[in-house]
């Protein structure tokens, strides 16, 4: 493989002698904000951190972290900061490197890491692994499963796992998706609230006041909150939670109206009504995604051309993830490319 050499220093002495423990210590400090704390997770007593540290400012020729005489906290510099974007990044690429050799050594018979985000995820694989089986008997996938994709990102990232599912678009990252499925949203209410009836579509003033079970993340589903506030209404969230089932038992037992995904509703639940909402797009794009530099495995990459293959070809999934289209399009997948 020829080496692109623009992309080589010129004078390879000139590079900063940043040591990969070093880069490390220094992340920890700027999470934890303690020399201390930074210690413990990293397994170091305090004063090895500080030495790494200032090992670090005396090749980076910048002060980095200031810290008050006395103060148990400590603050960033600009140079900091900056030093710190880049060394997450350089940190999370040798621990992809790593991955790829331990994957390189294990060739085919290392397993397929995937992680996917509940209710959809769950569902999208369960065919995805028996088509998987069935063309590569000998294959092993290993899927966790997670309350929002937002862990996903850094586990791909790192090497931790070879594919995802996530909403689009995705978090910033150095990622390649291709679009799957698009779900609907909608928002469940306790059936005896008089909002409107079963099904029809709820105006964003409707809710104003109005108990919310509301989600923790912008990643956890469309950002209900955020339109509430635009409308000029103050949300009154009384409950914060992820998982869905969580959402479902709150909302049929009267606590608050949640969004949650179409399948999530049983369309004859006596305690919860579904409805739209207007003005308020409740469709939410899902894509499989990778690392755009790391190298996949010959068995993920069929993984990822088998998820690719039979999510152009299928044309709905239910709850219990039997073939059939769904009605008033629960999920609709993207085409074939």
């Amino acid at each position: 493989m020829r080496v692109n050499e623009r992309s080589l220093p010129s004078d390879p002495e000139r590079l900063p002698a940043f040591e990969p423990r070093q880069l490390a210590a220094l992340v920890a400090v700027a999470q934890t904000g303690s020399f201390r704390l930074a210690g413990e997770r990293l397994g170091y007593v305090q004063s090895a951190v500080s030495r790494q540290i200032a090992a670090l400012e005396e090749a980076a020729g910048a002060r980095l972290v200031e810290r008050a005489s006395g103060a148990l906290e400590i603050a960033l510099t600009p140079a900091g900061e900056l030093l710190v974007r880049h060394a997450e990044a350089l940190l999370a690429r040798q621990a992809a490197a790593r991955a790829d050799l331990d994957r390189l050594a294990a060739g085919e018979t290392g397993a397929v890491r995937v992680g996917v985000p509940q209710g959809v995820g769950p569902r999208l694989l369960r065919r995805v692994l028996s088509a998987h089986r069935e063309r590569r008997p000998d294959a092993r996938v290993v899927a966790s499963e997670f309350a929002t994709d937002a862990p996903l990102f850094e586990l791909v990232e790192q090497g931790a796992l070879d594919l995802a599912l996530a909403a689009l678009p995705l978090a910033p990252g150095p990622f390649e998706h291709r679009q799957l499925v698009r779900v609907r949203w909608v928002l469940a209410t306790p059936a005896r609230w008089s909002l409107a009836r079963r099904g029809d579509a709820v105006e964003l003033a409707d809710l104003a006041g109005r108990p919310l079970v509301a989600r923790h993340g912008d990643r956890a589903g469309p950002p209900l909150e955020a339109q509430l506030q635009a409308a000029g209404h103050e949300p009154n969230v009384v409950f914060r939670t992820d998982l869905d089932d969580t959402v479902r038992s709150l909302v049929a037992a009267g606590v608050g109206a949640g969004l949650l995904p179409s399948y999530g509703v049983a369309a004859d639940d006596p305690a919860i009504a579904s409805h739209t909402l207007e003005t308020v797009p409740l469709a939410q794009p899902i894509g499989l995604f990778w690392h755009r530099e790391r190298m996949l495995s010959p068995a993920a990459d069929a993984l990822r051309e088998t998820v690719g293959e039979l999510y152009g070809r299928l044309t709905g999934v239910s709850p219990s993830g039997d073939r059939k289209r769904p009605p008033a399009g629960d999920v609709t997948y993207a085409a074939r490319p």
